[in-house]
């Protein structure tokens, strides 16, 4: 087998490059949907610790969310868009990381743990897992900062006392949802048409 010469290594590199920019491109357009699971879950603990009926704040507020997903991913269908390969393989981490969270944590409610910082610890490492790995996909440094910040949170839930958990719950949230979201929605919105 011939060896390629080296304009045939620079075009193919070039094509790598532009497909990891259109991968960061098409993530760019899910600020959204982090700044949906940001916020949602910070308005479900805000309803739980001060609300009237705080039983019914977490059932609310996800459901609330799921349907505001599923419409804007209706209102922000694809129009017949090329997917990337990058994007393809970011969503397939994504939609497993969602599959486990939903489990994770329908599991732990449904068994009746009283001790629930192992859910706490697992949630906010599958959240970094799914960034570190679209941050390797996309070679996106933005992103590598925030799984970082979900790396943190992970580490901290296994020392600090129960009773800080939400706190440091919505500490994450600020910092790897809802922070990461609204860069990204600025990068979406300040990117010429």
């Amino acid at each position: 087998m011939e060896q390629p010469g080296p304009a045939e290594v620079l075009t193919r590199l070039r094509l790598f490059e532009e497909m990891t920019a259109a991968g960061r491109r098409a993530t760019e357009r899910w600020g959204w949907s982090f700044l949906l699971w940001g916020v949602g879950p910070l308005i479900a603990m805000l309803w739980e610790a001060r609300g009237p009926y705080p039983a019914l704040a977490w059932p609310v507020i996800l459901v609330l969310c799921v349907v505001m997903n599923g419409v804007v991913l209706k209102l922000r269908g694809r129009r017949g868009h090329a997917v990337p390969m990058s994007m393809r393989s970011v969503g397939a981490v994504w939609t497993s990381t969602g599959i486990a969270v939903l489990i994770l944590a329908v599991a732990t409610v449904w068994s009746g743990a009283s001790d629930f910082r192992f859910l706490y610890v697992a949630l906010f490492a599958l959240a970094a897992v799914a960034h570190t790995a679209s941050c390797v996909i996309l070679k996106w440094f933005p992103q590598a900062l925030t799984a970082l910040a979900w790396w943190c949170a992970a580490l901290a839930a296994c020392f600090v006392p129960a009773a800080r958990l939400q706190t440091l719950a919505a500490a994450a949230l600020l910092a790897g949802n809802v922070g990461f979201g609204a860069w990204l929605t600025y990068k979406e919105r300040s990117r010429p048409a």
